[in-house]
């Protein structure tokens, strides 16, 4: 929310919101009707298909995308 407020002029189809937490971050997203993806290497890396399908039926929460890992690479 606050960086939509500063960022006034942003649409919300062009905003993506990335986190590890489907309780937190995909919620948040959701919640916002914003697009989401749920990065594996977090806090949810050793959970299960099965555990991941529970967690995204009881916070009512589904992320739009998922990557198996987030890096940057240095140069």
């Amino acid at each position: 929310m606050l960086a939509i407020s500063r960022w006034t002029n942003a649409e919300a189809g062009r905003i993506v919101c990335i986190g590890d937490s489907i309780e937190h971050d995909i919620k948040g997203a959701d919640d916002m009707d914003l697009a989401s993806v749920l990065v594996r290497t977090g806090i949810l890396a050793a959970a299960s298909q099965q555990e991941l399908a529970e967690l995204t039926r009881r916070h009512h929460a589904v992320p739009s995308y998922l990557m198996p890992c987030f890096s940057v690479d240095a140069a």
